[in-house]
């Protein structure tokens, strides 16, 4: 089942950055990241082009992606996978795989924090709305 979590902050934010070493994968977009530890895929609505353990699939996911405005973010609570929807019928699936860590994390700088636990469940911390109430005088 898909979550209630709004992602609306997400679409058309541009993927800035792409950066990798043997056990992550970490996204910057132009307002938030997405750090993966887990293993993860990209795809078209037809086929899947490549994944995480695919022989040169980190260079590919940083040439695929750079540059490319995301869509959509959708998120299924239970295993907590992502899907983050981009241009030209492109999807990164990020599925959790792991029970001993923290598969992936989604943040905001303004507090929004999604994260993926082991064993599949979630944790989401909202931003705090501030609201300015001027007073009358």
């Amino acid at each position: 089942m898909n979550s209630s979590i709004d992602f609306s902050l997400f679409a058309g934010q541009i993927v800035n950055s792409v950066e990798f070493d043997n056990l992550s994968s970490h996204l910057k977009f132009s307002y938030g990241a997405l750090h993966i530890e887990c293993f993860w895929r990209v795809r078209t609505r037809e086929y899947i082009l490549y994944g995480k353990y695919d022989a040169e699939a980190l260079p590919r996911l940083r040439q695929d992606l750079m540059g490319c405005t995301v869509t959509a973010v959708l998120h299924r609570e239970f295993p907590s996978d992502l899907t983050v929807e981009l241009r030209d019928d492109l999807y990164l699936e990020v599925i959790c795989s792991s029970t001993l860590s923290d598969n992936w994390q989604l943040t905001r700088p303004d507090g929004f924090y999604l994260v993926a636990s082991p064993s599949g469940r979630y944790t989401f911390w909202e931003p705090e709305l501030k609201i300015d109430i001027a007073e009358d005088t």
